[in-house]
């Protein structure tokens, strides 16, 4: 072994994320051939999209080992799966290219910023705000709405003089913040409280303080990080990552916005506008927002006055970038592939809840939370993750002693706070792509934010035992 392998650090020693998601594909193949193969009976609900699984209903079922044809074949599978996100992703970035290539972001930051640098306006104050921002946004919409604006947030943390690192920590940490703790996550929330015949979106009162207190966590972890690479640029997780491209490229009182650069950043608001209030109140989700962004991208290189030509082989470039990405969530989405042409989904999902009927209230619903997260990693759908889980916990709450609402509550803990982590999850993964940190890299930070807010929703599971939420 040579003296500079050795010396490495233990990050960089990592495999690439390619070679990390496949390996798990992979590992799930093996299982596919250990584990019994077994499924749950399924009904049709009133009101879901999906089939719900009948409590007690699992079976084992003939052996469907997936073979080295299955594990290469999930991958395709996986992109025409994850087919939504990726022309999201494509799309968007594409649309981002135009704007970004008419100057109007990056005069707009830095004016913006100049102005923040003379106010003395506090930096950590301009990382609370973004934080929090992009938190209330994620009450509203999914992080799916986060994946186009992560390139600004990266973009506002380096005119700062953080790095890549801050930026991803305002944008995903705070719209996750926002998105994991919704009272209005129709998905989570709202799929939960369907199978257990709660009202839809009821006990939204504790969920916005948990809202609150998760979103202030994220803001402080955000800023003492920020503090620490400040005072020592050397301690940051992505030294050495390419930032070119990504910041801004001149001395902040260089910058002015010019009447052009305003048509467009008015055409980025009403994009954003769109997307938020499509999402809201108008059921949009993935095929809409491309349609926003692609309508978006091209209105704003008119206005601008490029020519279609130079139009065109702009989008063409910003599709081009982001082909690794797409890759990414096509391996990703192979895992829940493989895992469910093995028929083995289930027979986890079985083998998880049986021993919770053993636990006490606080336990059990700590329990229900760990389970969850568990078998989140398989499903990184959320509304599949409710129809598939939520009618084996409802009955098990009641077993353990617990309310309904706490058990939605503990699964919503449990199918959400991972998202931070987990390499199965498409807009995490796309996130990271765009602001091109490595997954590994990104870990050294997620994982105490992640292991810090288990421990605020154990805490708040705790009290809600307590009171009878």
């Amino acid at each position: 072994m040579s003296k500079d392998v050795k010396n490495k650090k233990w990050w960089e020693k990592i495999p690439h994320t390619y070679v990390i998601l496949f390996i798990m594909i992979v590992i799930a193949a093996v299982l596919t051939w250990v584990l019994p193969a077994g499924k749950f009976v399924r009904e049709t609900v009133d009101g879901l999209s999906q089939p719900v699984v009948v409590p007690g209903s699992y079976q084992q079922v003939a052996q469907n080992g997936v073979g080295i044809w299955g594990i290469f074949k999930s991958i395709p599978l996986g992109m025409v799966g994850a087919a939504p996100i990726i022309f999201l992703i494509m799309i968007s970035t594409a649309a981002f290219g135009i704007i970004t290539a008419t100057g109007a972001l990056e005069n707009g930051m830095g004016v913006l910023l100049n102005k923040v640098e003379r106010s003395n306006v506090p930096k950590t104050a301009v990382i609370w705000i973004i934080t929090f921002l992009f938190s209330a946004i994620g009450i509203i919409v999914g992080p799916e709405i986060q994946i186009p604006f992560t390139l600004i947030g990266v973009s506002i943390a380096l005119g700062l003089g953080f790095d890549l690192i801050v930026g991803l920590g305002m944008i995903m940490g705070g719209g996750y913040a926002g998105w994991n703790f919704s009272p209005i996550n129709a998905s989570i929330v709202g799929t939960a409280h369907s199978v257990t015949g709660l009202p839809i979106f009821s006990g939204m009162g504790f969920r916005f303080l948990t809202v609150f207190i998760a979103t202030a966590l994220v803001a402080t972890l955000v800023s003492l990080y920020a503090k620490r690479i400040e005072k020592n640029p050397e301690k940051s997780f992505v030294v050495g990552i390419s930032t070119e491209g990504m910041g801004l490229s001149k001395p902040l009182n260089e910058y002015k916005v010019e009447k052009k650069h305003t048509l467009v950043l008015i055409i980025l608001l009403i994009m954003f506008g769109a997307i938020i209030y499509g999402s809201s109140k108008l059921g949009w989700y993935l095929n809409e927002m491309s349609t926003v962004f692609l309508i978006g991208g091209l209105a704003a290189g008119f206005v601008y006055g490029f020519t279609v030509d130079e139009i065109i082989e702009l989008f063409i470039k910003g599709v081009s970038s982001a082909a690794s990405v797409a890759l990414i969530l096509g391996i990703a989405r192979g895992i829940q592939i493989t895992l469910e042409t093995g028929m083995i989904m289930d027979t986890i999902i079985n083998a998880l809840s049986a021993p919770l009927a053993n636990f006490g209230p606080t336990f059990g619903a700590i329990m229900i939370s760990i389970i969850t997260a568990i078998v989140h990693f398989f499903i990184p759908s959320g509304s599949g993750l409710a129809v598939s889980l939520m009618p084996v916990l409802s009955p098990l709450g009641t077993i353990i002693g617990i309310t309904q609402q706490t058990t939605v509550l503990a699964f919503q803990f449990g199918a959400t706070i991972p998202n931070y982590i987990f390499p199965t999850i498409g807009a995490t993964m796309a996130m990271l792509g765009i602001a091109r940190v490595p997954i590994d890299r990104w870990m050294k930070f997620a994982l105490k934010l992640t292991a810090l807010m288990f421990v605020m929703a154990w805490i708040l599971l705790a009290v809600a035992v307590v009171i009878g939420y």
